[in-house]
Order: C-alpha cells, then sequence, then structure tokens
C-alpha cells in the first residue's frame, strides 16, 4: 500500500499521511515529480501511456511522473520514477529543479515537482518493465509547443508546465 504525505492549499505540510487512493477520493494536496529528458539535440522524450492506464491511456506524456511517497524527498521520487518508468539510473544531482506547478481539480490536488534531466540515452535505453509505458519518442522542444498550440488531441498538456520548461530551456 502507498502512503503519500498531506499538504494545505499553500504547500504547507500537516503531518499526517494517509493512503493515496484516499488522499485523491479525499481531494487532499499531495507532491507528485514530473521529470522531463532533454538531449543533446534540443529534443524532449515524451512516454506513451499504457492503454491499460486508469487515467489518459494512449496519451503522449511527461517523459516520467508519479507521486512522492510518505517521507521521502521529491528528489528521491524522481530517481524513483526515473528507474521504474524507464529504466534509467541517475543521482541526485543530476537533475535540475525547474519550477513547482499546482494542480488543483477532480480530486486531484497536487503540487508538481518539475525537474529537467539532460541526456545522451538513445531510443533504445529506455526499458519499460512496469507497464506503465508502451514507448517513448523524442521531439524536439520547439515542435512540442507547436503540438501543444495546435491541440494534438493525444497529447497531454500540463496547464502552463510545458511553458514554464520551455523557457528553462531558453534561459539556460
Amino acid at each position: 500500500m502507498e502512503y503519500l504525505d498531506v499538504y494545505d492549499s499553500n504547500n504547507r505540510p500537516l503531518g499526517f499521511k494517509k493512503e493515496k487512493d484516499a488522499v485523491h477520493v479525499d481531494g487532499d494536496y499531495h507532491h507528485t515529480v514530473h521529470i522531463w529528458l532533454l538531449n543533446e539535440k534540443d529534443e524532449l522524450l515524451l512516454q506513451l501511456r499504457s492503454h491499460d492506464k486508469s487515467s489518459f491511456p494512449g496519451f503522449w506524456d511527461i517523459s516520467a511522473a508519479g507521486h512522492v511517497q510518505s517521507g521521502e524527498t521529491e528528489l528521491q521520487a524522481a530517481v524513483r520514477e526515473l528507474h521504474e518508468e524507464l529504466g534509467v539510473k541517475v543521482k541526485e544531482s543530476d537533475l535540475e529543479f525547474v519550477t513547482i506547478v499546482s494542480y488543483c481539480g477532480n480530486q486531484n490536488n497536487e503540487f508538481g515537482y518539475v525537474y529537467l534531466l539532460r541526456c545522451k540515452y538513445g531510443i533504445n535505453d529506455y526499458v519499460f518493465e512496469d507497464h506503465e509505458v508502451e514507448a517513448v519518442k523524442y521531439v524536439h522542444y520547439l515542435k512540442l509547443k507547436k503540438m501543444i498550440a495546435d491541440k494534438q488531441k493525444d497529447l497531454l498538456v500540463h496547464n502552463n508546465e510545458e511553458e514554464l520548461l520551455f523557457k528553462y530551456i531558453e534561459e539556460n
């Protein structure tokens, strides 16, 4: 059973944890991590969500993402999620903090900690063992920007997260 620490709407810890499903049913604020992989060609890795996923099956999404488990730091969760979803092993120091985004609604209230991993992995370097990811592809960040503007129907867009990421890439 997976437990998550609970936060208030200002991202302050409330000092207790709840089972993940209960957090979503009750609409409690919790932490997630979103990790974007960027290669040397300024291409971002997108993952195709498994068609067996309960939410947004068959959509292209963030390189890797997941919940921060109770007692775990955001960086620890990011390292764990990269390994679980893509078979990628990194150190916390390999990750660049980009921003925190807030998602509220439909009883899924979360603070998403967004990270960037600059990498040289090829498509065949990724391993999908947890059945959450069906495939991956690299897309130049400017092309992704256009895909978002064109409202590509099989692409998950996360509020203004991508715009903040594009700005970070361009400035760093």
